[in-house]
């Protein structure tokens, strides 16, 4: 899921109060199992409820879920297909506007990611941000702080830069790196295009019974001639714990306001970056390495209702 605490209202970085879409990305090669391929198609929905103390003090909270839906064709008869892999978070952003332009931003977001075919404490997420921001004017807005996340396929600790910049009313440039850069015109008040890029990702724990109870997570009782390897001897190091996932995409935008604050988006693009990371469990990359996918077009749809 992309960190996104970014839609600005009255000085504060306010989510969506909801939203919900679906991504399609074309079918890729597995490399380390020949000719076949996956498909991978994401469904995002998320909730979140501000709730306001006096006039400068906000607190949303949230709630959010991600799932990747992968389907394979043209599978060896022995592969084993990992089907999806979800992740649901809970969050608090507090913002506390301070004077002369000024508000802080604190998010906690504690979750779990994996292929929920069982639940354990590695599965635990966490995702923290720690922001200031400064309006110089209607049309300026910079900001920078930290932040701990799980976004870009693993554990990474990362500064963060925020800016808004409107140079007329209809044009909106937005970023929160190194999340997403946006740029918006806005027609009508009601017909929206633009350009976006962004950078997304997650850590997901693998508990697929069939991948625990085979070598090499577990040894068999006969070890199989034809191989270089004797699985009769467990090899930890071999066997699969999580799979890092990222993957970069841009492209073009157009929004359409069905009603009052709903809006219906789509964006189509291509990914300029995809990779997964096969790591057993002391977070170390399997011996055949990871993988970096090819790119290709991406077609995203989704609804919002904005405050």
């Amino acid at each position: 899921m992309v960190l996104t605490i970014v839609v600005r209202t009255a000085g504060a970085q306010v989510p969506d109060l909801m939203e919900m879409s679906g991504q399609y990305v074309p079918g890729a090669p597995v490399a380390d199992a020949p000719p076949a391929e996956a498909q991978v198609a994401s469904y995002d929905a998320a909730v979140n409820i501000p709730i306001t103390f006096g006039k400068s003090t906000y607190l949303v909270v949230g709630g959010a879920y991600h799932v990747d839906s992968v389907s394979f064709s043209m599978q060896p008869a022995d592969f084993i297909e990992l089907r999806s892999f979800h992740s649901a978070e809970l969050s608090l952003l507090l913002i506390q506007q301070l004077n002369d332009g000024w508000s802080l931003s604190f998010r906690l977001a504690p979750g779990l990611a994996g292929d929920f075919r069982s639940v354990d404490i590695e599965m635990l997420r966490l995702n923290t941000l720690a922001m200031a921001t400064y309006s110089f004017s209607e049309r300026f807005v910079l900001g920078g702080g930290f932040l701990v996340t799980y976004g870009f396929g693993s554990l990474l600790p990362l500064p963060a830069l925020y800016f808004e910049y409107r140079p007329v009313d209809e044009i909106r440039i937005e970023a929160f790196l190194p999340a997403f850069l946006t740029a918006r015109w806005t027609l009508w008040n009601r017909l929206e295009l633009g350009l976006r890029a962004e950078l997304q990702g997650n850590e997901y724990a693998v508990r697929d019974q069939r991948i625990r109870d085979a070598y090499p997570c577990r040894a068999e009782a006969v070890d199989d001639p034809t191989t270089d390897v004797d699985e009769r001897m467990r090899d930890s190091d071999a066997c699969l714990d999580h799979l890092a996932y990222s993957v970069g995409t841009a492209g073009a935008t157009v929004g359409v306001r069905l009603f009052h604050s709903f809006w219906l988006s789509v964006f189509g693009g291509h990914t300029f970056f995809r990779r997964f990371d096969p790591k057993n469990a002391r977070n170390d990359t399997l011996p055949d390495g990871g993988n970096d996918l090819d790119n290709d077009f991406v077609f995203r749809a989704g609804i919002a209702w904005r405050i």
